[in-house]
Formats: structure tokens, sequence, C-alpha cells
């Protein structure tokens, strides 16, 4: 039972090992920035953006009501972060991010969408990436959309309350998680706007664009992955667990082996 107990305690940090490996952006904004600190370039942040407290250390604000029109250029493609039937991962990929919407409805842009993934382009349309919340009547919804076969009501969203979304493409369906969890699966294919840079806090749009479906609040930790990772994997990402070093991966396992000969 013990051992039983022991690998149970482990799993979740032998998930985010290997969520990590293929962390492709990871910006946390504890610098007041968009540094990335997975395994390719910078962000940009256009727009007067803004930062305050996040549920880890800082985090983006923006604000479409005001005159803060702000969002990330990541400068990367769909391409570059896996999305794309060009991707090495052959358009398998996990997008992540923890928000605070502010309750704000729309002021322009469909559905009163406030996205905080999304394809910078220029005017939007319903064929290129765009994941985040669609405000409708009954509340506000976790919505991946984005080249048809849109996912809707993968949970309520709760104005001033931070929540953790979750959109994936497995390589067969969309996901989305809903704090962790998985809320709402459905058949999908890769991105057809592969080739489109994309961008944190908004969609369909660019630099001398108005708001369209910019983010009205906080967004933190930004994580995209070029992989399905595993619903253990995503809480672990969720909730912020280091990843274990390969010596501590080795000791644990080492611990294990003299626990199971005892």
């Amino acid at each position: 039972m013990r051992l039983k107990l022991l690998f149970l305690a482990a799993a979740p940090l032998l998930g985010s090992s290997v969520a990590s490996a293929a962390l492709l952006v990871h910006y946390t904004f504890d610098n007041d920035n968009a540094e990335n600190s997975g395994t390719l370039g910078d962000g940009t942040a256009v727009g007067g953006t803004t930062y305050a407290d996040g549920i880890y250390g800082r985090a983006f604000q923006g604000n479409r009501t005001g005159a803060n029109d702000a969002y990330i250029q990541t400068g990367l493609t769909g391409v570059d972060l896996g999305m794309g039937a060009s991707s090495a991962s052959g358009g398998v990929y996990t997008a992540m991010a923890w928000v605070n919407w502010n309750g704000t409805t729309s002021l322009g842009g469909a559905q009163g969408d406030h996205m905080v993934f999304g394809a910078e382009d220029g005017p939007g349309n319903n064929a290129m990436l765009h994941h985040g919340i669609r405000d409708e009547a009954d509340g506000a919804h976790a919505h991946y959309g984005g080249w048809g076969n849109d996912l809707n009501n993968g949970g309520i969203v709760t104005p001033g309350e931070w929540t953790h979304l979750t959109f994936q493409y497995d390589g067969t369906d969309k996901v989305i998680y809903f704090n962790g969890v998985e809320t709402l699966r459905g058949a999908g294919g890769t991105l057809g706007s592969e080739a489109l840079a994309v961008i944190i806090g908004g969609h369909g749009r660019d630099a001398a664009d108005p708001a369209g479906m910019s983010f009205n609040g906080l967004i933190d930790d930004v994580r995209i992955y070029d992989e399905d990772l595993s619903e253990a994997a995503i809480m672990a990402a969720m909730n912020n667990v280091p990843e274990p070093s390969s010596m501590g991966l080795l000791a644990l396992t080492g611990f294990l082996f003299l626990r199971r000969r005892r």
C-alpha cells in the first residue's frame, strides 16, 4: 500500500516532466514583458500593454474598452506552434492559460468574443484560430473556435475569478479542459490558417486594427505545447508543479526500488 501511494504521489511530477519536454511557449509575464521561457523566441507586447498581479506573479492585462488595446505578438505561426498539418507534430498541440475575465461585454466583435489565442491577420473570420471565451445570454462559455466545427459550452467562466482554460487537438478530436478537467470533445482537424501569426489576447487583428475580439481582463501563465498532453500533465502544468530534474527522477526511482525491497 505504501509503495502504491508513493507512485501516486510521483505521478503528477512524472507527468509534468513529459509535458515540459514539448513546451514551445511559456509567458509568465513576471518581468512585465513577454519573455518566453519555452524553447522558441520571446513575444512582443503591443497596443499599450500593461501588467497587474496575476495568479502566479504578474499577468498580462487586456482592456478593449479603453486606451489599453493590448495584445502579445508571439512572432510565431501556427506551423511553428504545432497547430498545422505542416508542423512537425502533424497539427497536434495543447494551448493553455489562466484567465480572469472582468465581465465587460463586447463593444464590437462577434458574439462578445474575448479571445486568449488568436491570429494576427487584420479582420478576423471563423476559419482562423480563436480560442477563449464567448459571452452569451446564459454566461461566458469556454470556446474552441477556428476552421469549422467550433466547440462551445466548455464551461462557464465567472467574472472576477481565475479560471484555467486548455484547448487541445489530439490528432482526431478538438478538446476543451476547464480547470484541468475535460469538459467537451468533438471531431476536428488541423489548423487551416497555419501560416498566420499567432497572438495572445485577441483575434483577427493586427497593430493597426480596432480592438475586435481582444480579451477584457487578465491572462497569466500562457503555455503552448506541440503534443497532446494527458489530463494529469495538464493538471500539473495548471498547478505550476515544477519539473523534476533528471537526478531527482533517478533518486525517486532508487527510493521506490529500496522501498520495494523492504
